[in-house]
């Protein structure tokens, strides 16, 4: 009787072994294969007292990180730039990195990405700044497709009477003054959330947009506190008045794989806040 319970116990034994190995191999593929696919859209609302009625519904998208041929290839770009119009957007803002750091584009690869970047169609404008793993052809690409370099220079959108919107990055916040600004609804590009430090925080701006860190790839509860490096954890932090947001991008780095962290694109709708 006894070397049967054991038998018993040991078959137990192996077959939870089993089915936890089957489960780990079904999470390792579902990471590889599922969830660095598609693309997801999260909307945001904004409400600020310096929007007016005129701005309301005004909207802003966002994409980040694409590490073009990591794991995003030519159909995520092609599926990208579609739903990107989708959402029939007023401005849109690229915040970095562009093509994967280990990857050389050939000429062909270039024209591809350069002609379907093309294809987005904001109402007002396209906008970008570089990440930490851009290089000259990322600024010749995204030039080409019609995107204007906001590290070159701060850019006012006026998009009704009496409504403005200041759009800037970390490398032009010196020519910035607080005061002169004050009644405008800003908004600080800024490709990694961690240098959203002090000497910025002071300036007051309305809005941070922010990438990098691509939410850790996996999120995991608790888990995902240890994989992200800094202080931004989360897709979205209040600090003072500023709205910081992070975006969890669309390519993968480091590791080829996504979990509960789908390729995502934020759309911000602005709306004024009453008196």
């Amino acid at each position: 009787m006894k070397k049967e319970e054991t038998k018993k116990k040991k078959k137990r034994k192996i077959r939870w072994q089993i089915k936890f190995i089957l489960f780990i191999i079904f999470i390792l593929l579902y990471a590889s294969f599922i969830g660095t696919k598609g693309v997801f859209i999260k909307e945001f609302k904004i409400s600020s007292n310096k929007i007016n009625s005129n701005m309301n519904g005004f909207k802003i998208l966002q994409f980040s990180d694409l590490h073009y041929k990591n794991t995003t290839s030519n159909r995520s770009v092609i599926n990208l730039v579609k739903k990107i119009n989708l959402t029939k957007p007023d401005i849109v803002i690229f915040t970095g990195d562009l093509i994967d750091k280990k990857y050389n584009l050939n000429n062909k690869e270039k024209d591809f990405l350069t002609n379907e970047l093309k294809k987005i169609n904001p109402e007002i404008g396209k906008y970008y700044i570089l990440g930490d793993e851009d290089k000259k052809e990322t600024i010749s690409i995204l030039n080409v497709s019609n995107f204007t370099n906001l590290e070159l220079g701060k850019q006012i959108i006026t998009p009704s009477l009496n409504s403005q919107i200041l759009l800037t990055s970390k490398k032009d916040v010196e020519k910035i003054d607080s005061d002169e600004n004050k009644d405008i609804f800003k908004v600080l590009t800024i490709h990694n959330p961690n240098k959203f430090d002090k000497d910025l925080q002071k300036l007051e701006f309305d809005v941070v947009l922010s990438g990098h860190t691509l939410l850790g790839q996996i999120y995991i509860p608790k888990i995902n506190e240890y994989i992200i490096k800094g202080s931004y954890k989360k897709n979205y932090k209040v600090i003072n008045n500023t709205k910081v947001y992070v975006n969890p991008g669309i390519g993968t780095k480091n590791i080829n794989m996504r979990l509960f962290n789908h390729p995502t694109i934020y759309l911000y709708r602005l709306e004024g806040k009453e008196h």
